[in-house]
């Protein structure tokens, strides 16, 4: 009972605040002050805040803005924002709401911090949020999809999640993050009022791009997803690093608790690399891999099919110049190099930014059969004799407004160019193991 009771208390723990600082402004920096206010964007699924010293032992609210639901070819016209409430149970804690209303994807999301991850040994996270939508987008999985195949199912997704993350060595060298995640998930398969397709016509029966609708079509499912995520982040500023390394790994088992006895494995490992060039200028590269494996409940002999909610999906979220929900399928690789650039100083105070990404990236049934170092620009993909398929090629293009002095973005976009045609993204280039949002389900 003793040591439960140290675990909670170092769970809350939070370290004092520093000295007040000079507020002492000139009528420039006043003005910088109101633009930063007017503009504390968040991406979705992150709270990270490095001015969270400034906000004192005092509650205080912050507003968050998604630019993403403005619009989506997807999801249609919108809004999504929410609230971030700091020290609301005491210093250090941290609520964030969240609501996304878009003309084809509602969702609300609360989660809540015992302390900023990013500052304190040992914090936990709580989170439940749900979704509904008409119209998923679904073009069958494997590398081979093309955006002709578009079909729109029904989608009703509800989750809930207990995370602790811990930095063992007491630096960001080592993250260790266990955490068990319970799903729900309902399908009414097809929404054949809003597509063009019939999945019988587009994928055989029996397949697997047929079964991932079919198999839980109007049915319920729910379950427990149980992991560990693996972290080192030697970066030498996370809000906008110049060099520096990021890299993660993840091990997850899914069990489901209806009647299909579903299990499943998912391997996710991920990099990303910040080398300086000069002043601002700084090369990036980036890569990603998952892997899903099912288990055999019904005893045939084979991997049991796995609907398509379960599945991870290559979108901007992995790799920020591919489209939402465009490429599904039981792994995932993709791999990307780009330069980030100054273009213009504003006063001295802020600057634009530029980012150019390149990726090539595909998803695959198996990755370790499928794969193949060669690129194809040609809508589907292609395959070779032996069945290997090519890799498709995106490009993302970006602009942001840095305050130089916090060494932050305060606003900014990217356009990206893949197989889907265009798409539009926050300019955040990696999901992070302390985001409010996990990258896969």
């Amino acid at each position: 009972m003793p040591a439960l009771l140290l675990v909670l208390a170092a769970l809350f723990q939070q370290t004092p605040p520093p000295a007040p600082p000079d507020t002492t402004e000139t009528p420039t920096e006043q003005a910088a002050d109101v633009l930063d206010q007017a503009s504390d964007v968040v991406s979705e699924g992150g709270t990270y805040d490095e001015n969270a010293e400034e906000s004192g032992p005092g509650i205080t609210f912050r507003p968050r803005i998604a630019p993403s639901a403005l619009y989506s070819s997807g999801r249609g016209f919108g809004i999504g924002g929410g609230v971030g409430i700091r020290n609301l149970v005491r210093p250090g804690t941290d609520l964030v709401l969240d609501v996304r209303l878009q003309q084809r994807f509602q969702s609300a999301d609360a989660t809540f911090f015992t302390a900023d991850p990013y500052d304190t040994r040992l914090h936990a996270l709580f989170n439940v949020g749900g979704a509904t939508t008409q119209r998923r987008r679904y073009y069958g999985l494997g590398p081979n999809t093309v955006a002709d195949s578009e079909l729109n199912l029904y989608h009703d997704a509800a989750q809930a999640e207990v995370r602790l993350g811990y930095y063992p060595l007491g630096t960001t060298a080592i993250y260790v993050q266990p955490g068990v995640r319970f799903l729900y998930d309902y399908s009414g398969g097809v929404n054949e009022d809003a597509s063009e397709n019939r999945i019988d016509d587009l994928f055989p029966v029996g397949s697997a791009s047929n079964q991932a609708v079919r198999v839980a079509e109007d049915e319920a499912r729910y379950g427990a997803s149980i992991g560990v995520e693996i972290a080192t982040d030697l970066r030498d500023w996370p809000a906008y690093a110049r060099r520096g390394f990021f890299g993660t790994a993840e091990h997850r088992r899914f069990y489901a608790f209806d009647e299909s006895k579903l299990t499943l494995a998912r391997y996710t490992a991920s990099g990303l690399a910040y080398l300086p060039i000069r002043g601002r200028t700084t090369l990036i590269t980036r890569g990603v891999l998952a892997v899903t494996r099912s288990g055999d409940a019904d005893g045939d002999g084979e991997d049991d099919d796995i609907p398509f909610y379960y599945l991870p999906t290559l979108d901007d979220r992995v790799a920020t110049a591919f489209q939402q929900d465009r490429l599904s399928g039981r792994d995932l690789l993709a791999l990307g190099v780009g330069v980030r650039a100054p273009i213009v100083d504003l006063l001295g105070i802020y600057g634009i930014d530029m980012l150019v990404m390149g990726y090539l990236g595909n998803a695959y049934d198996n990755v370790f059969e499928q794969f193949i170092p060669k690129v194809s620009f040609e809508e589907g993909s292609f395959r070779d004799e032996a069945g290997r398929a090519y890799l498709r090629p995106a490009l993302g293009l970006g602009l942001g407004i840095v305050n130089l002095d916090k060494e932050r973005v305060v606003v900014g976009g990217l356009v990206g160019i893949g197989p889907g045609g265009l798409s539009l993204a926050t300019l955040r280039i990696a999901y992070d193991l302390r985001d409010a949002r996990p990258l896969f389900r």
